[in-house]
């Protein structure tokens, strides 16, 4: 009887093991927006069921010097595994560029946007009436809508941060210096092909080629 309960023990020890084959990996601590540069803190140790393919694209806890101070190249939810695809090297190509400004929340579908919605990006110049598209089909990293108080004085505006390129942010910079920016939800639309371009209102003063 006591060698039946030692083997009994025995096989269920095995049994435990075999069913236990987790690895520790390193996974998204909080929600990771495209641009952001990694630290201790924006990941975490999970075990996940995986196998030795699937592990070569993951990170495990000692690869952690490696990952800090790469930069996310995509969103990455909380809990979700960072993958060698979701991370660049500093100015390695690939890696997003981003742009944040506020915006009253009824310019901004009700404040209703988040993380993941494409968005087109429409200004009227505040001095001439004309108005254009700034930018298309954008991609909305992030959306912060806090900053209420206890009194009940939350801000009218929300802080969306885009996705940008090397031509679209100054675009996106001057027309919100010189107009009024509206956003556009356009996720699952097809995407403009032809849109009238925001062209804020030139001449409106000396400039260094003027007498």
């Amino acid at each position: 009887m006591l060698l039946a309960g030692a083997l009994g023990v025995l096989l269920t020890l095995s049994a435990l093991r075999a069913a236990d084959r987790t690895q520790p990996v390193l996974v998204a601590a909080h929600d990771l927006a495209p641009g952001t540069v990694v630290g201790d803190r924006d990941v975490r140790v999970a075990r996940v069921r995986a196998d030795a393919r699937m592990l070569a694209a993951l990170f495990a806890p000692a690869d952690l010097a490696a990952l800090r101070g790469q930069v996310v190249t995509g969103n990455v939810d909380a809990g979700a595994l960072v993958t060698r695809r979701d991370v660049r090297a500093v100015g390695a190509q690939g890696v997003t560029r981003v742009m944040s400004f506020p915006v009253p929340r009824a310019r901004a579908v009700g404040g209703k946007l988040t993380a993941g919605d494409r968005v087109d990006v429409v200004a009227v110049d505040r001095d001439t009436g004309r108005a254009g598209y700034v930018l298309t089909d954008a991609e909305i990293v992030a959306v912060d809508g806090s900053g209420g108080g206890p009194l009940g004085d939350a801000s009218d505006d929300v802080t969306v941060s885009l996705a940008v390129d090397g031509d679209g942010a100054p675009r996106l910079a001057a027309a919100l210096e010189a107009g009024t920016v509206t956003l556009v939800r356009a996720t699952g639309a097809a995407p403009l092909q032809q849109a009238r371009p925001f062209e804020a209102r030139s001449g409106a003063g000396p400039t260094a080629e003027e007498p």
